[in-house]
């Protein structure tokens, strides 16, 4: 079709405008010819008269008006609303951004972060990915994910930046009344007396803890492992064992069942990072969200 987009524009603005050219003319922001001349290129491309004339006026729709002026707005309508949402993916409006964390860190870290994400861009859909470490890097590696919250691997790809956000203590949780909890400085051998419940292996919080216990040619018993730090709380506060997990898991107000020692003595803390990718470009919101998390983007790392 030859129809022009601000040709259907000006037949619109005449029916808006109760069929007055003058008016039409300067609500599109053109002259009264322009109006006339783009009315009569629409209608000769259609080859039909949308609109009746008497004495070279508008007086009203035509038949084939009254059907085709609907489908001109109807069009009108999508194609501006294609470019608003063009403008919002620009703009980081509207889109989508998935990131690729652990349980903890979507559980206890990501929350406010999130919630003033959403306050600033509510168009933009999230996912979430929940993984182990290898899971995480290689989903963020293959682009499923646009950013990765966890900690680095040892020989991180070169396609990915990794930018330190914070740090991740380890503490000991365990239902009030525990032995442990009336010392001051517990001991691996201490903690190594208790089942322990933790991490699963493929987590490398896991590998962390069991190699400072075999340094000290010690063998913990594991009662349980698992992925999900919320079911490691539960067990804990059953008394299936003593709990070893991130400081940030712990709640004090939600967590009454438990109580906390810091054990930061005898386990190193982790950072914690946000992974990007090299080869790809932030989109506006991913950019947000990075820098929410306290990254700073003109960081080379």
């Amino acid at each position: 079709m030859k129809m022009k987009l601000h040709e259907l524009q000006s037949v619109r603005a005449v029916v808006a405008a109760g069929f007055r050219v003058t008016a039409a003319a300067e609500h599109a922001h053109t002259s009264q010819p322009g109006i006339s001349r783009h009315v009569q290129n629409v209608e000769a491309e259609l080859g039909v008269e949308l609109f009746e004339r008497r004495r070279n006026r508008f007086v009203g729709l035509t038949a084939a008006g009254r059907a085709l002026i609907p489908l001109i707005q109807r069009t009108l309508d999508q194609l501006e609303g294609l470019h608003r949402v063009a403008e919002g993916f620009a703009a980081g409006e509207r889109g989508s951004v998935t990131v690729a964390t652990s349980h903890t860190h979507a559980r206890y870290l990501l929350p406010p972060v999130i919630e003033a994400f959403i306050q600033q861009y509510p168009g933009v859909s999230l996912t979430l990915l929940q993984g182990y470490g290898a899971q995480v890097v290689g989903w963020l590696n293959s682009g499923e994910a646009d950013l990765s919250v966890s900690t680095a691997p040892a020989q991180p790809p070169a396609s990915l930046s990794f930018h330190p956000i914070g740090e991740i203590h380890r503490v000991v949780l365990a239902k009030p009344g525990h032995p442990l909890l009336g010392q001051e400085n517990p001991s691996l051998q201490d903690l190594a007396a208790y089942p322990i419940i933790t991490y699963g292996p493929e987590y490398g919080a896991y590998a962390q803890i069991m190699k400072i216990f075999e340094a000290a040619s010690l063998t913990p018993t594991i009662a349980l492992s698992t992925s999900d730090t919320d079911t490691i709380k539960t067990y804990a506060s059953c008394g299936l064992g003593i709990a070893i997990l991130a400081d940030s898991a712990f709640e004090p107000e939600r967590d009454e069942g438990l109580r906390a020692l810091d054990v930061r003595h005898l386990f190193p803390s982790s950072t914690v990072f946000v992974g990007l990718s090299r080869e790809r470009p932030l989109t506006p919101h991913v950019a947000r969200l990075a820098q929410l998390l306290r990254v700073d983007l003109e960081d080379p790392m």
